[in-house]
């Protein structure tokens, strides 16, 4: 699926703005409360009764609600957006003048912010259907990974690599011989790969190499689809985002013609080097401003779990007037390397 989370979809007039990533964790604000308009999301499956025209369908939504995103699979189409309370069946009856619907979902946000952190299960699988394996860094990531049908989320990242029997153990009692890895690291595609040789299931290895991307690859996850079109498009899918990274330097460097001291902030384009300061504000503008986000639609933050309300509410604002014209959402990430995981489209 193309923009069910951050994708841009292509259109003649050029990608609209206003993409976000749908998740099921607690939406984390810096005054920990649901901004106005977002009261509840709602998540449509339709299949359209004739040829969509997506800049009209968009312009109707964005009179409904905000962090709209229309996705383009197999013969289908799905919608996700923020709504208030009084709108929340505004989509539904919206989607059905354009064709018909499959499947409705919706969450009420403020009464997931209420209930906090609670324990999102995996996806059962079924005989027969593909199977989705992640690696996940953060208990927040874990929990959007997981709202996105992952079968089976493992521990690891930077710094906290899976063995191959950890991830073979992931999905080699699940009832069904189609698997799709996605590492999110590339310290782990190896490891992964491994994985897959020593199991005699068609295993299929997507060489994500971030968080941004293997979400970016979720977004075409169809348990009941074609494994070889959905890895198809999963891999395409890598080069339509941009990763930020912040992390703090463990040792003085010189890469890329950057010069680090350790105990700098530093800030990784795509898994390079590009910028370090004294802060997180500093470097996350610096490594932004590198990766072209004035160009871009859309920011999706994770914060890890070592940084402050303070600091967090500090770095959001920058971003915001530095970056006026881009929607921002945010997400409580809980990565433990990073204190910040930026997904730019």
């Amino acid at each position: 699926m193309r923009c069910i989370q951050g994708l841009p979809v292509e259109m003649e007039s050029g990608a609209q703005p206003g993409h976000a990533f749908v998740a099921l964790d607690k939406m984390a604000d810096i005054n920990e409360n649901i901004e106005p308009g977002q009261d509840y999301e709602v998540i449509v499956d339709f299949t359209p009764t004739n040829q969509l025209d997506l800049p009209k369908f968009y312009d109707g939504l964005s009179g409904i609600g905000t962090s709209i995103q229309v996705g383009e699979g197999e013969d289908m189409y799905r919608m996700h957006i923020h709504v208030s309370t009084e709108n929340q069946y505004l989509p539904i009856e919206y989607v059905k003048k354009f064709g018909n619907i499959s499947k409705v979902y919706m969450e009420n946000l403020i009464a997931q912010m209420e209930k906090g952190k609670e324990k999102i299960s995996n996806s059962v699988i079924q005989p027969g259907q593909i199977a989705l394996i992640v690696v996940s860094p953060g208990e927040g990531i874990t929990r959007i990974f997981k709202s996105l049908g992952a079968s089976a989320v493992i521990p690891g990242g930077q710094t906290m690599n899976p063995s191959t029997e950890e991830i073979l153990e992931s999905f080699e009692h699940l009832p069904t011989d189609k698997i799709i890895i996605l590492p999110n690291n590339k310290n782990i595609i190896l490891t992964a790969d491994a994985a897959k040789n020593a199991s005699k299931k068609n295993v299929r290895i997507i060489p994500s190499k971030s968080i941004p991307q293997g979400l970016s690859a979720c977004l075409h996850y169809n348990p009941d689809g074609d494994l070889d079109q959905i890895c198809n498009d999963m891999v395409e899918s890598l080069s339509e985002v941009d990763t930020g990274e912040v992390t703090t330097a463990t040792r003085s460097v010189n890469i890329n013609n950057v010069k680090v001291n350790k105990g700098e902030v530093i800030g990784l384009k795509n898994g390079d080097l590009v910028c370090s300061s004294n802060n997180l504000k500093e470097t996350s503008l610096q490594l932004l401003k590198l990766i072209g986000t004035e160009l871009k639609d859309h920011i999706t933050i994770f914060y890890g779990k070592n940084v402050s309300q303070e600091e967090l509410k500090e770095v959001l604002e920058a971003i915001k007037s530095t970056f006026g014209n881009q929607e921002v959402e945010i997400h409580e990430g809980g990565q433990p390397h990073f204190q910040f995981i930026y997904s730019v489209e």
